[in-house]
């Protein structure tokens, strides 16, 4: 299993939009929002599969940028 650690940066006044948006889509994990900032995790069967759901997330409404900070593959 792959998993990638992000951080997901959105416009102001949408933290309740993308976290919806974020609960949505499988594999992914929300653990923190700070400022313009959430912290999550994405889990996928390779990391072919973790990088689509990050091109997914990128791809929502107000989402201004999705950083890696950790990736690892077993």
């Amino acid at each position: 299993m792959a998993v990638t650690s992000v951080v997901v940066e959105f416009k102001d006044d949408a933290s309740e939009a993308v976290l919806s948006s974020l609960a949505r889509i499988d594999n992914v994990t929300v653990y923190g929002i700070k400022d313009n900032q959430i912290v999550a995790v994405i889990e996928g069967a390779d990391m072919s599969a973790v990088e689509e759901t990050m091109k997914s997330i990128y791809a929502l409404e107000k989402i201004t940028g999705v950083y890696p900070v950790f990736a690892g593959d077993e």
